[in-house]
C-alpha cells in the first residue's frame, strides 16, 4: 500500500466488516482508476480505491513502457502530470543530461518499476484517498425502481447489434470485496459514485450492466474495418478472404515483458513448464525459409533507461509478411472478458509459458540460425524489475475485455469526415480525443493459407476522434462509470484503448462522479459543460484538430 491516506477504519457487522464511508469508490488501480481517484479528491471527495493485484499502474507497470500515442497534444491533463514526474524523477536521479532522461524521451519511455512508482506518489500525495490492494470485487447490490436494495443480477452479454431491451434499471449501492490476503474475510462498500476502471469491465458486469465482447460484423455498423479480415499493415484494403462477419473473437494478448544485456544485472530465460515446441511452428517455417534473418524480425524490442528493452509482440511487416507468429498468441483468451479468478489464472500461465518459451527456443533451439540464436542469448530477465514475481512481469497485457452498452456507442463510424471541415464530426459533450490507429491485433491463430497477414490485425490512421461522456455511461444501471471497458464496437474500442486515453477518461470521470455528488444527480444526469470546464481548467484536451490527413489516410 502506499502512502494514500486511510480515511477510517472498517467495523464489525455481524461478521462480515462494512468497509467506512467514502463519497467515491473506484474498482481497478490501472492508469485510468489512478487518474480517477487523483481527480476526484483533487475535486474534494473521499475515494476509496480498490485493486485486485498486489500492484497500481496496470500494464504500464506492468512492462507497457513505449508509450502509444503519436500526437502529444491530444491528451494532457493527469496524462501530462505522469510524464512530467517520469522525466522528472530521471534528471533528479541521474542528472539533466543523463543518457536515462535522453532515452526517456520526455517522460515517454520509461522503466516498469519508475512507472508504478511514480502512480504511487501521485495517490499518496492525495490525502483523501484510500487504496486498498489485494481486494477481489465478488459482489454488487443495486436499488430497484420500487426502492427495494437487492443483489444485482449479472449484467448480460449482447453481441452484435443495440439491444433493444436490457432490463429494469437500478442504482449501484454497494459493493463486497473479498480480501485475498484474508480468505473468506469480506468489505461492504457503500458509497455515492462508483468508477469501474478494469480491463475487463468486472464491476459493471456484477452490477448488471449489459455488455459486449467479440466483434461485430462489417454490416452490424457500417464498418468497414468489421468482422473477420485480413490486411497488410500500412494498406488500407482488405484482402480476399475478408469476410466481415461476426464472431465471438477477440484480439490478441501478450505480455510486455523487459530485458536487459547486462549480465551483472539480469537473470537467464529459463524453459517453461508445459513448453511446447509446436506453438512456434510459424516461426521455425519463417526460420527455415531464411525470411527471419535477425532477432528484430520476429519480436520487437523498444530501448529503455539503464539499458533494458521493452519486447513487444511483432506484426508481419507490409512487404516481408515476416514474421508470421510472434509473442501473440490469439484464440486462447477470446474466454478471458467472462473468466473467474481460477481460469484468468490459467490463461496467464498460458500465456506467459508461451511468451517465454519463444525466447528459450531462440536463445536454444538448434534449428535457429546461430547467429540469432547468439543475439538472443545476450538478453535476459532484469534483476531489478518485478522483485515480487521472479523478474517475471506481473500483468498480462489484456487488449480487450468486455465493453460495456452505455448511451453512445463508439464506432468506425465517429471518424468518418465530415463534408464542410475534412475533419470528424465534433460532440457537443466531448471529453477526450482517440488519435491512436485503428489498431487491433490479430484475432485468430495464423493461417498459411493467408501467408503475410494475421486475421483480424488492423493498423489504420485517421484523424484525432472526439470520445463523448456519453460511452463511460452505462444503460440499465446509475451510479457508475466506466472509463476504461466503455462503450465502443469492437474497432471502436482499437483506438481508444491506449493508456494515455484511459487516463484522459479516468479524470474525467473523477470530476463528473463529484460534480454529480455536488449537484445532487445522478452522473448520467450531470451537466457536461461544467465538466468540460473543468477538465480543460486542469490542462485536460476535449478536442483536438489539426490539417487533416491526406485522403489516402497517410
Amino acid at each position: 500500500m502506499t502512502g494514500a491516506a486511510v480515511i477510517a477504519a472498517s467495523a464489525v457487522n455481524g461478521g462480515q466488516k462494512t468497509g467506512s464511508s467514502y463519497d467515491i469508490c473506484i474498482y481497478g488501480a490501472t492508469p485510468g482508476g489512478v487518474a480517477a481517484a487523483v481527480a476526484a479528491a483533487r475535486s474534494g471527495a473521499t475515494v476509496l480505491l480498490l485493486e485486485e493485484s498486489a500492484h497500481v499502474g496496470g500494464i504500464v507497470s506492468g512492462g507497457l513502457t513505449n508509450t502509444d500515442i503519436r500526437k502529444k497534444g491530444a491528451v494532457g491533463g493527469l496524462f501530462q502530470e505522469f510524464v512530467r514526474r517520469v522525466r522528472e524523477h530521471y534528471a533528479k536521479t541521474y542528472g539533466a543530461d543523463s543518457q536515462q532522461v535522453k532515452i526517456c524521451r520526455g517522460g515517454h519511455m520509461f522503466e516498469p518499476r519508475v512507472a508504478e512508482l511514480v502512480f504511487n506518489n501521485m495517490l499518496a500525495g492525495e490525502s483523501r484517498i484510500r487504496l486498498l490492494v489485494r481486494h477481489r470485487v465478488v459482489a454488487a447490490r443495486v436499488k430497484g425502481a420500487d426502492g427495494r436494495e437487492r443483489e444485482a443480477e449479472p449484467g448480460r452479454r449482447f453481441d452484435g447489434a443495440q439491444p433493444q431491451n436490457v432490463g429494469e434499471a437500478g442504482k449501484l449501492t454497494s459493493l463486497i470485496a473479498e480480501d485475498l490476503a484474508q480468505r473468506g474475510s469480506r468489505l461492504t462498500f457503500s458509497t455515492r459514485v462508483f468508477i469501474d476502471a478494469t480491463y475487463e469491465g468486472d464491476l459493471a458486469a456484477l452490477a448488471g450492466v449489459p455488455y459486449r465482447a467479440g466483434r461485430e460484423s462489417r454490416e452490424t455498423f457500417g464498418e468497414p474495418l468489421a468482422g473477420c479480415i485480413y490486411m497488410r499493415i500500412g494498406d488500407r484494403n482488405p484482402l480476399p478472404g475478408s469476410t466481415g462477419a461476426a464472431d465471438a473473437g477477440i484480439q490478441a494478448f501478450c505480455f510486455r515483458f523487459h530485458v536487459t544485456q547486462d549480465a551483472a544485472n539480469s537473470v537467464p530465460v529459463e524453459k517453461p513448464p508445459g513448453y511446447n515446441r509446436d506453438d512456434y511452428r510459424a516461426v521455425l517455417v519463417d526460420l527455415r525459409a531464411g525470411k527471419a534473418k535477425r532477432l528484430q524480425d520476429i519480436i520487437q524490442l523498444y530501448p529503455m533507461p539503464n539499458g533494458k528493452f521493452e519486447v513487444n509482440s511483432d506484426h508481419p511487416d507490409g512487404v516481408t509478411g515476416v514474421p508470421s507468429e510472434s509473442l501473440d498468441l490469439a484464440e486462447e483468451n477470446w474466454t478471458w472478458p467472462e473468466a473467474n479468478a481460477e481460469e484468468r489464472a490459467r490463461i496467464f500461465r498460458r500465456y506467459w509459458s508461451h511468451n517465454e518459451g519463444l525466447m528459450w527456443l531462440l536463445q536454444h533451439d538448434p534449428e535457429v540460425p546461430q547467429s540469432i540464436r547468439a543475439e538472443a542469448l545476450q538478453y535476459g530477465f532484469p534483476i531489478d524489475e518485478f522483485t515480487d514475481n521472479r523478474h517475471r512481469p506481473h500483468s498480462l497485457y489484456v487488449r480487450q475485455g468486455r465493453r460495456i452498452w452505455g448511451e453512445y456507442n463508439f464506432t468506425q463510424r465517429d471518424g468518418d469526415r465530415d463534408n464542410a471541415t475534412g475533419l470528424p464530426k465534433r460532440k457537443p459533450d466531448g471529453i477526450a480525443v482517440a488519435e491512436f490507429e485503428f489498431d487491433s491485433h490479430g484475432a485468430t491463430k495464423f493461417d498459411p493459407a493467408h501467408p503475410g497477414v494475421r486475421e483480424g490485425y488492423i493498423f489504420v490512421p485517421h484523424e484525432p476522434i472526439q470520445i463523448p461522456y456519453r460511452v463511460l455511461v452505462p444503460q440499465r444501471v446509475d451510479g457508475l462509470l466506466v472509463p476504461v471497458a466503455c462503450s465502443a464496437s469492437h474497432v471502436g474500442y482499437s483506438t481508444i484503448r491506449m493508456e494515455p486515453v484511459f487516463m484522459a477518461l479516468g479524470e474525467a470521470c473523477g470530476i463528473a462522479a463529484k460534480t454529480a455528488i455536488d449537484a445532487r444527480v445522478e452522473v448520467r444526469r450531470v451537466n457536461v459543460p461544467t465538466v468540460q470546464r473543468e477538465i480543460l481548467k486542469r490542462g485536460g484536451v476535449i478536442l483536438y484538430e489539426a490539417q487533416p490527413l491526406r485522403p489516402d489516410g497517410l
